[in-house]
């Protein structure tokens, strides 16, 4: 860590006498005058992406400070790093926390969109790949079940079995939907892509003097904003904010209900995903449940399956 320190001292006209590790890949550094500064080991291709905002004109980023080369991010013994200002965050409510997140995502998009034919050749094998995993997931849980089936019931068991049907719930929807989705992929329909964040978390927006800035943009990428919203709406669980009435609002502007239906499907994935599996003869409770629980939730909210037990 003292090599790296040393690196970006070299590369940065600021005399930095000390620094201090935050997490794994952060640190604050502190300059001989008690100036403090932010540094993150950053990602491939992020000195790519801050280079692409930059010259688009996107305002709501915060961009790293340029190295002597020019460059937002500097590499160091083959590593890549950023420096910032190290900016003390305010203390501010979660719910206004997330609404403002949403609108910088929203005006990210908005000035990045463009339209793009979907890839008969790309995008098929992309749905054909998620649909091979959901069907290996979904055949690996039906043998859970069979297996449960066959033991005595006990605490874990009954709650498993009650809540499996949320489980055939989603897989039927999420079929209605891949067809759509392979539909429009055949017919090479053309939709918006925009700059995605690819990682909305409240604590990855920052504000500073009356202005806000989305950080963390390294794992972003040209695609479909859909994307940003199924993440936003799992990461904001928790939060008191009317989800469902600020995801509405926000495809209300698309005249094409595509948006909305990979959102729905991207969702239930990903609920799906955390659902943890050792073997057709053990799966985390703690996970089926939560993610049975999460889905139930979800499909009713959005009128996706009328709930049989209303």
């Amino acid at each position: 860590m003292i090599r790296v320190f040393r690196g970006l001292r070299d590369l940065y006209d600021l005399s930095f006498a000390s620094y201090k590790p935050l997490t794994s890949k952060t640190f604050r550094l502190k300059t001989k005058d008690g100036l403090l500064y932010f540094s993150k080991r950053s990602e491939l291709y992020a000195k790519e992406k801050y280079n692409f905002l930059y010259h688009q004109g996107i305002k709501n980023i915060f961009y790293p400070l340029r190295n002597r080369l020019g460059e937002f991010v500097s590499e160091v013994r083959k590593n890549k790093y950023f420096v910032s200002e190290y900016v003390n965050a305010p203390e501010i409510l979660g719910e206004l926390k997330a609404t403002a997140l949403l609108e910088e995502l929203t005006d990210l998009h908005n000035n990045t969109f463009f339209k793009r034919q979907l890839s008969a050749d790309f995008s098929r094998r992309k749905m054909e790949l998620l649909f091979e995993y959901l069907q290996y997931k979904f055949n690996v849980l039906e043998a859970y079940i069979r297996t449960l089936e066959t033991r005595p019931f006990d605490e874990f068991s009954i709650p498993i079995l009650k809540n499996y049907r949320h489980i055939l719930d989603a897989k039927k929807v999420m079929g209605q939907i891949h067809r759509r989705l392979v539909s429009d992929i055949k017919e090479k329909k053309s939709i918006y892509y925009a700059f995605v964040h690819n990682n909305p978390k409240t604590s990855h927006i920052l504000f500073r003097s009356g202005k806000r800035y989305l950080t963390s943009i390294e794992r972003a990428k040209i695609g479909i904003t859909s994307l940003d919203l199924a993440k936003f709406y799992i990461n904001s669980e928790g939060i008191n904010i009317d989800r469902k009435n600020l995801v509405e609002r926000y495809f209300g502007k698309f005249d094409d209900d595509f948006y909305s239906n990979y959102f729905n499907f991207l969702v239930l994935l990903y609920y799906l995903q955390g659902i943890v599996i050792y073997d057709k003869d053990y799966v985390s409770c703690q996970s089926f449940l939560y993610a049975s629980s999460e889905i139930k939730k979800f499909l009713n909210a959005f009128g996706l399956i009328k709930d049989k037990t209303e």
